[in-house]
């Protein structure tokens, strides 16, 4: 999309001379409320009707050649036809920006899309925003372009918010709940169909703003990945931060696949690494979106949405466990405290202390207690560098004020600090900052987990020239690929030459005659159907496990056998490998996307991999090695003990075979088995190629 400049935005969002195509004399017409709100809104500029003279009540011309003056702005509200031909005369005149209220372009239909590109074409340079919009908003422009009620009602000063919004209806209820916390929006812009300025067009524009310190978007698709994330990083780079709620599965998340990765790596979970590693807050609904914003305002940077390190306080033993556990698969380190702050915390004098360690548990007569309670606070604050301190209250009805006195308290921390009061009584918890507290551990951890993001993490490494093993990897699945499909036959040696760790792999043929067996620790061994034919073997029960050794020659003829009736020929042999001993199971593999672009994933492995509510992260690469070490803390977390700098090691490898070898569209390691002492080793792995 073409750059503009500042000055030529500055016109959209501070015009002087307004012009509206489509005004008319009929009540309720969309020009004519325009024109009622720009002054109910106090625009004092001029105001001027363009079109065959009729009875209305402002300065109007016949066309755009009449003008002393070209205009800074104009609204357009005419059938889509005659507004594609309104802005190609408008441009013409040396007109500014354009704001096309008009629908009827590409929500249509092919007809409609033709129609949007026939205005992207008239529109040229000018800033236009829409069409099929419900207008834009300055509130320091006091300039309301835009037919919708909603905007004759009294508003507050204008605050740090910037909203653009792909929906105008449901743009109006975010601002609506942010007003309703005392955050106040400066700027609302109705993005409609993005012809020919985006989100991050204008966004990039709201960010330069002084007057902006959170930009709130509310998208239905992503159309430029890349600037989304730029915009994210803009915002970061300057001391802003970008928040966003997103709804819709954009094209790009229906994909066949024939993977378990392909399967589950949809819009949303792509969508979210983007956000991530642009450092965008990605709220989970409405109610989560207004307070992250009003955080936000507040001048509160969000880092708690990382794996960050966090300290849990609590006054009940099962509740403080909960929250832990909780909070460590949201991804938090809920680390162990040093020697020396836990015999401090000992110190205060709790007179039910029943734990300082993480979680500190005062145990329930912390209620006599409140004067130690804030010496705790204050300890962990200056002393446990933590990223998050959590507290945990259950009811409590008989000590609310003593609750409402910590909640402020814990405002007051240089450290991040949220409270968890469970079954609080009615109204307890009003009146207090929000976003402080939360009714339930299920409520603030989604909040933590909602955007995933923390620090912005170190910019992505070019991809350089591909390492010699990297490239002769992707030579070996280009000589063992059958019909696009590389399965774990030809496909381990590849892994293997990357130094993957890789289960010991004997390939043969149906008849297993002079099968020489790898050592198995207890003797018994995975036989397993390969053939392009076959990539879901398990669920075609061509897989054998805890085969004795004496029994593996019978289980290669049965497999066969079986594959035979069950049509499965195609370059079909046998794999078979020790059984190894695992405490879990991990799953890696990388997409190509069609909109952004290649990506890794890491999360449960087995028949885990695909289950909806299956623990699963995705990188976007290229990206930095703290990047991929984050993403397997994170997996860690979820799924048990891993080695995580071991398996920060594949991620890397992966993340370079998928960078260098273009055509490999799709790669999967499932799983990959948590082995003693955590070190992953894999057992399956099955590659795409264009």
């Amino acid at each position: 999309m073409q750059e503009k400049s500042k000055a030529a935005f500055d016109r959209l969002f501070f015009p002087r001379r307004i012009g509206i195509l489509g005004m008319s004399s009929r009540p309720a017409t969309w020009g004519r409320l325009t024109v009622e709100r720009l002054r109910a809104g106090g625009f004092d500029g001029e105001i001027i009707a363009i079109g065959p003279r009729s009875e209305v009540e402002i300065p109007s011309v016949a066309d755009f050649g009449e003008l002393d003056a070209p205009l800074d702005l104009l609204v357009v509200a005419v059938p889509p036809k005659a507004a594609v031909d309104g802005v190609a005369r408008a441009r013409a005149a040396g007109t500014g920006a354009v704001i096309v209220l008009s629908a009827g372009f590409a929500e249509t239909g092919p007809d409609g899309i033709e129609l949007q590109e026939q205005l992207r074409a008239a529109a040229g340079d000018m800033p236009l925003v829409g069409p099929n919009c419900v207008g834009l908003v300055s509130r320091p422009g006091a300039l309301h372009a835009s037919p919708t009620h909603y905007f004759d009602r009294p508003a507050p000063a204008p605050g740090p918010v910037a909203i653009i919004t792909h929906s105008g209806g449901m743009g109006i209820v975010l601002a609506e709940l942010l007003e309703q916390r005392g955050v106040s929006y400066s700027y609302y812009v109705s993005a409609g169909n993005e012809a020919c300025d985006d989100v991050s067009s204008l966004g990039r524009y709201l960010l330069s703003r002084p007057d902006v310190r959170v930009l709130c978007l509310y998208l239905e698709a992503v159309r430029d990945p890349a600037a989304l994330a730029e915009l994210g990083r803009a915002a970061r780079e300057s001391g802003k931060q970008v928040v966003v709620l997103k709804t819709g599965v954009s094209e790009a998340g229906k994909r066949a696949a024939f993977s378990h990765t392909a399967a589950v790596a949809g819009d949303a979970l792509l969508f979210a690494a983007l956000c991530r590693q642009a450092g965008i807050l990605v709220a989970q609904d409405d109610e989560d979106f207004a307070e992250t914003v009003l955080a936000c305002a507040q001048g509160e940077e969000i880092r708690t949405r990382s794996a960050g390190r966090t300290v849990v306080v609590t006054m009940s033993g099962g509740g403080g466990a909960l929250l832990a556990d909780r909070l460590s698969v949201a991804g938090a380190d809920v680390f162990e405290l040093p020697g020396h702050l836990a015999e401090r915390i000992r110190a205060l004098g709790f007179p039910g202390l029943a734990g300082a360690g993480n979680p500190v548990d005062v145990g329930a007569q912390w209620k006599d207690s409140v004067a130690e309670f804030t010496a705790l606070l204050r300890l962990l604050d200056e002393e446990a560098h933590a990223d998050l301190i959590v507290v945990y209250f259950a009811i409590a009805d008989s000590a609310v004020d003593s609750v409402r006195l910590l909640a402020d308290e814990m405002t007051r921390l240089r450290t991040p600090a949220r409270m968890v009061w469970a079954a609080a009584p009615p109204g307890a918890a009003d009146g207090l900052l929000p976003g402080t507290v939360w009714p339930s551990v299920a409520a603030l951890t989604r909040h933590l987990t909602a955007a995933g993001t923390g620090p912005v993490p170190e910019e992505a490494p070019a991809a350089g020239d591909a390492p010699v093993a990297v490239s002769d990897a992707g030579a070996l699945l280009r000589a063992g690929a059958v019909g696009g499909v590389v399965t774990e036959a030809s496909g381990h040696p590849a892994l293997s030459l990357l130094a993957v760790p890789y289960a010991p792999t004997v390939v043969c043929s149906d008849a297993a005659d002079d099968l020489v067996l790898p050592d198995s620790p207890d003797g018994r061994y995975v036989v397993k159907v390969d053939s392009p034919d076959a990539v879901h073997r398990a669920k075609l029960g061509l897989v054998r496990i805890r085969v004795p050794a004496a029994d593996v020659p019978g289980a290669v003829r049965e497999l066969a056998a079986l594959a035979e009736r069950q049509g499965v020929r195609t370059a079909r042999r046998l794999v078979v490998q020790p059984l190894v001993p695992h405490s879990g199971l991990v799953a890696v593999g990388a997409v190509r996307d069609e909109l952004y672009g290649p990506a890794l994933l890491v999360g449960a492995g087995g028949d885990r991999a695909e289950a909806a509510d299956a623990a699963r992260t995705a990188v976007l690469l290229p990206a930095s090695r703290d990047a991929l070490r984050a993403a397997a803390t994170r997996v860690a977390h979820a799924v048990g003990p891993v080695d995580e700098e071991a398996l920060t090691n594949v991620l890397v490898t992966v993340a370079e075979l998928v960078l260098h070898t273009p055509d490999l569209r799709e790669l999967d390691i499932n799983p990959l088995l948590v082995t003693a002492g955590g070190a992953p080793v894999a057992v399956d792995c099955l590659f795409g190629l264009a």
